[in-house]
């Protein structure tokens, strides 16, 4: 019984010091060339694009962008699908409107708004982003500028619940002990 009781404390006590787990979020910018066409209302591409560089967590994506037109006002829209080179696929959804500015005379289009990240050996993570387009020239090909800002690292809730159930197993455990253990007093009748 005594064998059970430490067991029982050991797992109670490995549980209740459990540490909270964090997510590794995805940040960064990547520069994609590729001929697009915009208006006011909507933007297509020329497709494939290519990643003409990258920095944060898409240092190293290459090759060839799959890049989806859409109309500003068209939610949950796959905007974005690199399919080589480090962090592949990476994708970006977009989830909600969109903000569309167009400047320099109609010449430029920015591009902001909220949505969902995916990249291999990140955690998908949900942030807004910035798209501008149509000034910048590499080589003959436009440069469509995309950034994005990842929401705050959140840590996992699960360690919550497993500190919870540590600490009633550890209850448990003493309970247990105490039944186990002789009281030492001794009742006269």
């Amino acid at each position: 019984m005594k064998k059970f009781v430490f067991a029982i404390l050991a797992m109670a006590t490995a549980l209740a010091i459990t540490q909270s787990a964090s997510a590794t979020p995805i940040t960064g910018a990547i520069a994609i060339g590729g001929l697009d066409d915009f208006t006011s209302l909507a933007i297509s591409f020329s497709s494939p694009g290519t990643v003409m560089g990258g920095n944060g967590s898409f240092t190293g994506a290459s090759g060839p962008v799959t890049m989806t037109g859409f109309s500003y006002a068209s939610p949950d829209v796959e905007l974005i699908d690199v399919t080589s080179g480090t962090g592949s696929p990476i994708t970006f959804t977009i989830e909600g409107p969109v903000d569309a500015t167009l400047t320099d005379g109609g010449k430029e289009l920015t591009l902001t708004g909220s949505g969902m990240l995916t990249e291999a050996g990140f955690t998908d993570t949900s942030g807004t982003f910035n798209l501008t387009s149509g000034t910048s020239t590499v080589g003959g090909f436009t440069i469509t500028s995309f950034e994005v800002t990842a929401a705050a690292a959140s840590t996992v809730p699960e360690p919550s619940s497993l500190m919870l159930l540590g600490t009633g197993l550890l209850g448990l455990a003493i309970v247990l002990f105490r039944k186990a253990r002789p009281s030492g007093l001794v009742l006269h009748s």
